[in-house]
This record gives structure tokens, C-alpha cells and sequence, in this order.
């Protein structure tokens, strides 16, 4: 416990010493450029604008060359010289100039670019293993928002309540998720994998927040995303071993950057419906590994949940023989329902050990650990080590969002102030008993809080020949013991069947709980009782519904 008190305060002495370059990313022609890519040049130390083309670096004193890139404008290097201030940086892209090769097509012949395609094919297995372990740093910010949310969704109403607890304004906008993450990603083959997190931070919670980072390559042939849930089968890889028979590709023309020729193809799936990407994929020449990248996928590609999904990434030396990914955006849309919401989720990664020395036993059955301060850094930490500013909306949603979440938490709120939370949610009427539903926090002293609610009983109305008409009255009650650290759930469930006369009664109860070990390990324990007697049908998949039932 010492140990890591000692190493994370140098860790943020340090950090809190260096200075930083700011600066934006514009095109030539004023346009800002969104998430672009900025690097220490001979390091992979660099950070990702964000979505206002706004980037900071934190760096010690010294003389650096910068290198800013984005995809479709030639990369730009600027040298600045940091002493013990903080300097500004801005860049001016102009548009990628491509060249086309003298390459003569004969009539039916192939475009250049399948040439270059079945090359990086041929080098995919070794780029694919070349490194057996790694360890690296890892920077995470994950946001949601809504553009529009339904007052109904479904026939169901979206309460009042729920719209105002997720900082929406009168059109149904907002950020509804926001959070960051600091960790320490370690690999080893095969299959060995761990990550530390250092600190997390969500937007008006005490959680942890930390999402499994998402690890997209493009050297295996079939790449999942996410969850198999978008794609059961995953997606095939623009240069898997079979590609060639999936996509059409267009040699778009090359450039140069640092003295490396750097081939731009794009990629079209042959058929719709099928797991392909679309987009651009610029390869280097000669030793034809991946550069950087920018495909979607689609409801055509078989995406299923959302609507589509985009990829950056940028690719970097890590040493004279091995590129890694620096960067990498997601950005996905989803808009069914009436439910119209936007997402970006980027890495930055960053100080690759292709020679890592694990100790003996350090990978073993914990997969994610937590530090034990992980989510109790203050703000100014994260203005400090974060390497890409925050959005003027982010700023707005920490702020509002931290200090409702301060108040809420508070076990010293007053009596005056917790009558005034219990009154605001307004009085029980007549028709939430019967329609609409019940859903009440009740606030208290001393944070003795807790939730109930009650379902509508002319939604729970059924009808079967061995009960008759039925009405079920359920509901659920919530509470966290604070003394435990246990979250305490119970769900009563009444049924009554005017036909046979029976009335039928029982209730489960849930308890969890989540905290860290002395070595920093989270550790998570759930108990489930159930008693009393229910009515259910025979197929216990309930394959008929109660109505018509």
C-alpha cells in the first residue's frame, strides 16, 4: 500500500511538472480538423485533438519536433523549443496531394492498387505475431450523447425525472455517459493480458467508469469490435487471406511522408449485406504494413444494434521495425425508436516496452486491477495529464453533473433541504396506481436514502383458464447499506386469480456488494434469495404471453 502511495505521488509531482503544447488543427482553408493525430516525433509520446481540433501535450523542457497528422492532408512537423512555460502550437494541413504512378493499365487489366493489397496480404501473418509482449500507457475517453429522445418510447413515457437525472435539455439532448480512464496495458503470448488502471473519472458519479479498452487489428482476418453482439461472425479485414474476394480496391495515388512512400487505397465491399468495411487504408511501400486508416461499417455491412460505425487509427514507429497504434476513434450513431444518439470512444496510447520484464506471476486470474485511489484524483490532476482537451459541453456536464452527484452524496443534507427534494417529486394520484406507475426516491438525514416503486396494475392484467382474470401487483425497493458497502434490492410480487381464487405471493432479494482488497484487486460478490409461490407456464421459455395465454 506504501509502495503505490509513493509511486503515484512522484507519478503526479512529475506530471504536475512539465509544461504543456496547446494549440488547433486547421486545414489551410481555416476548416478545424477533428481528432487529429499529434506526436512527439522519435517517441510515441502524442496526444488526439478533440472534436473542436483542440490537442495538448505535456513534455519537460527541451527542443521538440512536433508532427501532426490527419487523414486525406499531408502531414505537417514544426519544431518548438519548451522552457519553463507553457507554449502554443497551431497547425495549417493542407490537403494530401496524391501522385499516381506511371503504371500502364491495359484494357480489362487490374487497378495498381491490387497489387499493393496482396503484398500487405503476404506480410498480414508476420505483422499480425511480430510482437510477443508489450506494455504501454493508455488514455481513455469515452462519451454518449443524445440528440433527441421521445417523450415516449414504445407507448412508455420517458419521466420527467429520468430527463432532468440525465442533464437533457427541452428537446431531449445531452451528454448521457461521460467518463475518462489513465491505465497500463501489459500483453504477453499466448493469450496473456492485463491492464491497471490508474484513475478513472465519471461524469457525476463515484464509479470506476473504466470500459474494457476495444483493441482493433486489422492484421487478423476476422476483426471483432466491441462485442460479437454487433457481428456474431466479426468483420473480414480489408487485407485478410481471402479478401481479394470480397472487396473491389482503387490505388487513389501515393505521397510521401518522412522519406517513406505511403500508398492510399480505397476499399469497397463487392456485395452488399456482407461483414466488409468501406473507406481508406494507406499502406506504406515497400514494407507494406498498415499507416493509418478510415472505414465504416453500415447496416449493410450487417452491423446490427446501430446504425454505423466508424474507425481511425493511426499507426507509428515504435522502432525501426515495429509500428504500433498511437490513436484510435470510434464513432458510432444509433437512431431507432425516436432515440436519435452519437458516441466517440478514443484511445491514446502511448511509451510502448516492446521488451517487457513480467515478474514471475504477475499475470494471473486478475484481468482488470484498480488502484486504490482510482477514481478520488482531483480536477486539477486531470487538466494536468490529460492529452486531449476537453469540449466546452464536457467542461459544462463535469461541472454541473460532479456537483449534483456532491450534493446527492452528502450525509449531512438538511432536513429543510430533503422535504424540499421529497416534495418536488410531486403527490401520489390515483392514476399512477393504476397506469402510469409509481417511481419515488425518498431522501433523508444523514444520506439514508432510498428508491421505490410500484407497477401499474392495469398493465399486469391477464387472462387463462385456470385463473381467470389476474391481477399482479409488484414493485421493488432499493437501498445502499453503507455500513456493509452493499447494495440491498427487493423486488414483492402479489397475483391474484379471480377465477380460481387464489392469491399468490412471494418476493426475491438481491444483495451485492463491490470493493477493493488490500492489493488493490477488485472484488464483487452477489446473493439472490426467493421465496413464496408464483404461477408460471409449463414451457418455462413461455412461449405463449400471458394475454393471449
Amino acid at each position: 500500500m506504501r509502495k503505490i502511495l509513493l509511486v503515484s505521488l512522484v507519478f503526479i509531482c512529475f506530471q504536475s511538472s512539465a509544461q504543456k503544447i496547446t494549440g488547433i488543427v486547421f486545414s489551410d482553408k481555416g476548416d478545424l480538423l477533428p481528432y487529429a493525430s499529434v506526436t512527439i516525433k522519435g517517441t510515441t509520446i502524442g496526444a488526439s485533438a478533440n472534436n473542436r481540433a483542440k490537442y495538448i501535450v505535456a513534455v519537460r523542457p527541451g527542443t521538440y519536433t512536433v508532427v501532426c497528422q490527419h487523414i486525406g492532408y499531408a502531414t505537417q512537423e514544426k519544431s518548438i523549443t519548451i522552457t519553463n512555460e507553457d507554449e502554443e502550437l497551431m497547425f495549417f494541413l493542407s490537403e494530401q496531394k496524391l501522385v499516381m504512378k506511371e503504371v500502364v493499365i491495359e484494357s480489362g487489366g487490374e487497378d495498381p492498387a491490387y497489387a499493393i493489397i496482396r503484398k500487405a496480404i503476404e506480410k498480414r501473418p508476420l505483422y499480425n505475431k511480430e510482437v510477443n509482449a508489450f506494455t504501454c500507457d493508455l488514455y481513455t475517453k469515452d462519451m454518449i450523447k443524445l440528440r433527441r429522445l421521445p417523450k415516449r418510447i414504445m407507448g412508455q413515457k420517458v419521466p420527467d425525472d429520468d430527463r432532468n437525472s440525465m442533464g437533457l435539455d427541452t428537446t431531449g439532448a445531452g451528454i448521457i455517459y461521460l467518463s475518462e480512464s489513465i491505465a497500463k496495458v501489459a500483453a504477453q503470448k499466448p493469450g496473456k493480458f492485463k491492464l491497471d488502471v490508474k484513475s478513472s473519472r465519471v461524469s457525476g458519479s463515484g464509479g470506476f467508469g473504466f470500459s474494457f479498452p476495444t483493441f482493433i487489428s486489422l492484421y487478423q482476418n476476422n476483426v471483432i469490435i466491441f462485442t460479437q453482439k454487433l457481428n456474431p461472425r466479426g468483420f473480414i479485414s480489408p487485407i485478410a487471406d481471402g479478401a481479394l474476394n470480397f472487396y473491389r480496391y482503387k490505388f487513389l495515388g501515393s505521397y510521401f511522408e518522412d522519406g517513406k512512400e505511403i500508398n492510399s487505397i480505397r476499399v469497397t465491399p463487392r456485395r452488399n449485406y456482407e461483414p466488409l468495411f468501406s473507406g481508406i487504408i494507406n499502406i506504406t511501400e515497400g514494407d507494406w504494413r498498415i499507416h493509418s486508416l478510415d472505414l465504416i461499417l453500415t447496416k449493410k455491412s450487417q452491423l446490427e444494434i446501430i446504425d454505423s460505425l466508424k474507425i481511425t487509427q493511426f499507426h507509428v514507429p515504435v522502432n525501426s521495425e515495429t509500428w504500433r497504434v498511437k490513436n484510435q476513434l470510434l464513432h458510432f450513431s444509433f437512431n431507432q425508436l425516436g432515440i436519435d444518439a452519437v458516441a466517440n470512444f478514443v484511445n491514446v496510447y502511448s511509451n510502448y516496452n516492446l521488451q517487457p520484464a513480467f515478474e514471475k506471476g504477475y499475470f494471473d486470474n486478475v484481468v482488470i486491477k484498480y488502484d486504490t485511489g482510482v477514481n478520488k484524483k482531483t480536477k486539477a490532476y486531470w487538466d494536468t495529464i490529460r492529452p486531449m482537451p476537453l469540449e466546452r459541453e464536457e467542461i459544462k456536464d463535469y461541472l454541473v453533473k460532479d456537483s449534483i452527484y456532491e450534493v446527492q452524496k452528502d450525509a449531512v443534507i438538511s432536513k429543510q433541504t430533503t422535504d424540499s427534494l421529497n416534495k418536488k417529486q410531486g403527490k401520489i394520484k390515483l392514476l399512477d396506481v393504476f397506469w402510469s406507475g409509481i417511481s419515488r426516491r425518498h431522501y433523508a438525514t444523514g444520506g439514508n436514502n432510498y428508491r421505490w416503486s410500484f407497477n401499474p396494475l392495469l398493465k399486469g392484467l391477464e387472462y387463462n383458464p385456470a385463473e381467470g382474470a389476474v391481477v399482479n401487483a409488484s414493485g421493488a425497493f432499493d437501498k445502499y447499506l453503507k455500513q456493509s458497502k452493499t447494495n440491498l434490492s427487493i423486488q414483492p410480487n402479489l397475483r391474484y386469480g379471480f377465477g380460481n381464487r387464489h392469491l399468490n405471493g412471494w418476493v426475491q432479494v438481491n444483495l451485492s456488494t463491490r470493493d477493493f482488497e488490500e492489493e488493490g484487486k477488485l472484488k464483487r460478490h452477489s446473493w439472490s434469495f426467493a421465496a413464496g409461490s408464483r404461477v408460471t407456464q409449463f414451457n418455462r421459455e413461455s412461449p405463449i404471453t400471458p394475454l393471449v395465454n
